[in-house]
């Protein structure tokens, strides 16, 4: 349990994510500094009550606003300190006020007293004490849930394919999600001896509702993926699929690509994904897959087409999530594609995962302290 959620609090610390346990120390430093504030405050409180009835109303008693410094103390001291300064504050009375009437009279007006400030406090500290446990409870229900949610991460990360060589063809990839929970999906899985596809999606929203498609996107293609003809056909199998389990206002951007490592062809269909990045270092060149169709699960009768491409020796291509290119700094500046092409270029001719790690990282430099915002997903692919 501790190694999972070790792992899951790592995805979160990549862009500065909090979890759990940062989460309650800095509850922990803000109760402390309340703590400190109200006991300043109910120490102000009975100085500046006891100088008014010594000195502005020598004649009139004021021990009754005691009852607020009191009150103060019920709400974030243990009973026993406010049992204490209850007693301060009358005895403050007795001595401040005026003395008026018998010495029986006089000790009846200071147990009086007493028993209303303790009476105060413990009805206030009562309050606070139901108002505790309703915290604790919450807190407790928060941790569950939160536990729950980084064994979901984990085994979401677990269903994501590892890094894969074969001859002619690097694949490498990283998932970053913005919280626990990612709505993008990548996968790549052989059709044949010579044939791997490659996939990367973003489903609409973020958090647990995406993430619950995630599961069922990677059965589907898997299951479709060797029926089906190209990636144009399986894409538009899957538009049909979300529109008949998901709500209009649920949608996917995906990009579906057919590598054939021995011919070095690419064949691609796209659903309004963001458009590849493909590098070719022997000459050069850079190109942005554009091909695309419509968002899938949206639009009634959508129609996709097949692109095909073909590669050479060295070539590099570059999927990617809006968490990548979108990804804002403290400036309040986007990291852009561009920027991305630029972390391409200088590693090139390094490894697929070289690449990968690269790029992630170049973006969570460049976030800096800036939340992330979006979940950032990463495939790489080379020719060998």
């Amino acid at each position: 349990m501790a190694e999972i959620a070790q792992q899951a609090s790592g995805e979160m610390a990549f862009f500065g994510g909090k979890n759990g346990k940062q989460f309650r120390r800095e509850a922990d430093q803000v109760k402390t500094r309340t703590l400190v504030m109200f006991n300043l405050v109910v120490a102000l409180a009975i100085a500046a009550v006891a100088y008014t009835d010594w000195k502005v109303e020598a004649d009139v008693s004021l021990g009754y606003l005691y009852v607020l410094p009191v009150a103060l103390s019920a709400m974030v001291n243990l009973l026993p300190v406010t049992i204490g300064l209850s007693m301060l504050c009358t005895v403050l009375q007795d001595v401040m006020g005026p003395h008026r009437g018998t010495l029986s009279l006089h000790v009846t007006e200071n147990i009086l007293s007493l028993a209303g400030f303790l009476v105060v406090g413990f009805l206030v500290s009562q309050i606070a004490r139901r108002r505790s446990e309703l915290e604790d409870e919450v807190q407790r229900q928060r941790d569950e849930y939160e536990r729950d949610l980084t064994l979901a991460a984990q085994v979401q990360l677990q269903v994501l394919p590892k890094p894969m060589t074969v001859p002619g063809l690097e694949l490498a990839a990283a998932m970053h999600p913005a919280r626990l929970l990612g709505g993008d999906y990548y996968d790549f899985f052989a059709i044949s001896d010579d044939v791997v596809d490659v996939v990367i999606a973003d489903v609409s929203g973020k958090g647990a509702s995406a993430a619950l498609l995630m599961p069922s996107l990677a059965v589907a293609l898997r299951l479709r993926a060797k029926e089906l003809s190209g990636p144009a056909e399986i894409i538009k199998s899957l538009d049909g699929v979300l529109k008949q389990v998901t709500k209009p206002s649920t949608f996917v951007t995906m990009f579906y690509a057919r590598l054939n490592h021995k011919e070095r062809r690419l064949e691609y269909a796209c659903g309004g994904h963001n458009p590849p990045l493909l590098m070719r270092p022997r000459t050069g060149e850079s190109w942005m897959l554009e091909a695309s169709g419509p968002i899938v699960g949206i639009l009634p009768d959508a129609e996709y087409t097949n692109t095909v491409v073909q590669l050479e020796r060295g070539d590099v291509l570059t999927l990617y999530t809006d968490g990548v290119s979108e990804q804002e700094n403290m400036s309040e500046e986007q990291f852009t594609v561009e920027r991305m092409k630029g972390v391409v270029v200088k590693e090139e001719y390094e490894s697929a995962c070289a690449i990968v790690e690269g790029v992630a990282g170049a973006v969570a430099e460049w976030a800096g302290a800036k939340e992330q915002e979006d979940d950032l997903t990463l495939v790489v692919a080379k020719i060998r």
